[in-house]
């Protein structure tokens, strides 16, 4: 796994100065997140990813526990270089994305229900034709032309190529290492993959306190803080006690 680290951060740092701009602001909101949202969640993933696919049915949980005007979840795909078909299936996703952006959402979900059907060693004995083939089929049951869906992924000069491309070199001067890689309000935020939505509400929930949205409150055992000082829950299953005129930060802890 570190050889793979290692290997995608030196090709992370080749690329870092040919990004071109991207003809839009890169990602895939979810239900119609809203730019203005004071919360914003990123999620790099890759389809090929076991920790992606645990991930990802949370942060469409999460999205709509708080709602389009209040976070925006936007996906990112973030094809990983050892994954066989990380490419070929994060391709399929700006393909479903021209033929309607709900159908983006709907092929996330199929191939990441379906994630181990294209992995090793079901794929062994596979030619990428085949691979294609296969997929086609899957965005067929979408609505979606197979034939259309194998001349855009299998043509390199098509746009759908192009993007998938750009996708991946945003997330290396975003400095994604790995997947799922997720940002908060632009920030790396140390999640494990298997955070539920509650304890993702307790970060987030501290940041629209922070800019004064109401958060409905939970009931809070006692502190486990002594007198005078205040508990900082600043991520889940970690706190620090702050001290007067220190202030709690989501994601860092007590500071001045």
């Amino acid at each position: 796994m570190m050889l793979g680290i290692t290997v995608l951060l030196a090709i992370c740092a080749a690329c870092t100065a040919q990004v071109p701009i991207p003809q839009r602001p890169p990602g895939f909101a979810y239900a119609g997140g809203m730019a203005s949202a004071p919360v914003q969640l990123e999620a790099f993933l890759d389809l090929m990813c076991p920790d992606s696919k645990a991930a990802y049915p949370v942060m469409k949980q999460v999205a709509t526990a708080y709602g389009s005007s209040t976070l925006r979840f936007t996906a990112h795909m973030f094809p990983l270089p050892y994954h066989r078909t990380a490419f070929i299936s994060a391709q399929g996703t700006f393909v479903a994305a021209e033929a309607g952006s709900d159908l983006v959402w709907k092929w996330l979900d199929t191939i990441f229900e379906q994630q181990e059907e294209y992995k090793i060693p079901k794929t062994n004995d596979m030619s990428d034709t085949q691979i294609i083939k296969k997929l086609a089929m899957v965005a067929e049951s979408m609505g979606i032309s197979s034939k259309n869906f194998t001349m855009q992924v299998n043509n390199d000069e098509d746009m759908v190529y192009e993007n998938a491309r750009v996708a991946w070199k945003y997330g290396c001067i975003r400095g994604v290492a790995g997947t799922p890689w997720f940002l908060l309000n632009g920030v790396p935020v140390n999640a494990s993959p298997n955070w539920t939505v509650a304890q993702w509400k307790q970060i987030i929930d501290s940041l629209l306190k922070q800019q004064g949205v109401f958060v409905k409150e939970t009931m809070e055992g006692s502190s486990n803080c002594p007198l005078l000082q205040k508990e900082c829950n600043y991520l889940p299953g970690k706190y620090e006690c702050c001290t007067k005129g220190e202030a709690c930060i989501p994601n860092v802890g007590c500071r001045c």
